[in-house]
């Protein structure tokens, strides 16, 4: 059924001078619409799909860090007197 309702809702070619209301129009217009169900049930699948297998990944908390450092940012550089001497 599905197919179907894809192949009429692509048909819009053919029957573009369709009068508004005529059956082509109709049956071209609720084609249309399911055809946007169906897309939006898939996108929902796949959306489901990915969270249920591959999850996205947990942040890492510090182990032994600055007190009070967020885990999304990185360390602070060392300071400019630590470098080695040339």
């Amino acid at each position: 059924m599905s197919d179907y309702l894809v192949a009429a809702a692509r048909w819009r070619r053919e029957n573009r001078g369709a009068a508004k209301g005529s059956p082509s129009n109709l049956l071209m217009t609720a084609a249309s619409r399911a055809l946007s169900v169906l897309a939006l049930a898939d996108e929902a699948g796949l959306s489901r799909l990915r969270a249920a297998y591959d999850p996205a990944p947990t942040p890492a908390t510090p182990t032994g860090g600055q007190p009070g450092a967020s885990a999304g940012v990185p360390p602070a550089p060392p300071s400019p007197g630590t470098a080695p001497r040339r």
